[in-house]
């Protein structure tokens, strides 16, 4: 842990026991071992250590078995709970988005079936996977026939949609104020995996006035960071690499 703070970081034998508060002979065979599973690497010219590949390898391990569905459970529990409102994780599947999960903080009368589809630009989660897609892929996508932003059908205002991706890169979650569903107010924010890849999005559902969509746009924006984290991604690095 303490040669993961910092990327790249190498530290003396000296350096890594005063950090620690630990003696030498303890730290150096502590050290010894870690290195004899490849957990750590020495440098024997500048006598240094710093992690080693087999950190890549259990990481690997981790991340293969992870279910975002599962993963995404407490955190759609505690913003249902948060918000009064429904909310869900919608898995990308092609160029469609399967609700895998939801959690259902208040019945309102409106929710989404589970392992029910929708079209990848549909309504607020649409924009939110737009918004944070590499460009030359979002504007591939932006120039297919069959757009729903708006609805089934609905025919797309692209200049309005580029300043509602532009906000949502900026805010991090975009949403549907009744557009689609009358009374019904979307929000939805993108979930990355280890690559940095988009794997999905959260989905909230309520029938509040649209005044607080301010207000819980980042708590769905912050649950899907911390979804991400726990996939493995850095969801704060990818938006600073978007153009």
């Amino acid at each position: 842990m303490c040669l993961g703070e910092n990327v790249g970081a190498s530290l003396t034998l000296t350096e890594i026991c005063a950090r620690l508060g630990i003696h030498k002979s303890r730290g150096y065979t502590l050290l010894n071992t870690l290195q004899q599973f490849d957990l750590i690497e020495r440098d024997d010219q500048t006598k240094t250590y710093r992690l080693g590949s087999g950190i890549l390898h259990l990481a690997r391990n981790i991340l293969t078995g992870l279910d975002p569905g599962q993963i995404a459970v407490p955190f759609l529990s505690h913003l249902a709970q948060e918000t009064a409102s429904a909310a869900y994780f919608g898995l990308i599947q092609g160029d469609r988005i399967q609700i895998v999960v939801g959690r259902d903080g208040y019945r309102y009368g409106y929710t989404l079936s589970l392992g029910n589809s929708y079209h990848i630009t549909h309504s607020a989660h649409g924009k939110a996977i737009a918004a944070f897609m590499a460009r030359e892929k979002r504007e591939r996508l932006l120039s297919g026939d069959d757009l729903c932003f708006y609805g089934d059908g609905e025919p797309v205002d692209m200049a309005r949609l580029r300043e509602e991706l532009e906000e949502c890169r900026k805010t991090g979650y975009a949403y549907d104020a009744g557009e689609i569903n009358p009374g019904i107010m979307a929000i939805s924010a993108p979930v990355f995996g280890a690559n940095g890849d988009i794997l999905g999005c959260i989905i909230l559902l309520g029938a509040f006035p649209k005044t607080r969509i301010r207000s819980c746009g980042p708590k769905v924006a912050a649950a899907a960071g911390s979804i991400s984290r726990k996939l493995g991604a850095d969801p704060d690095s990818i938006s600073k690499t978007l153009d």
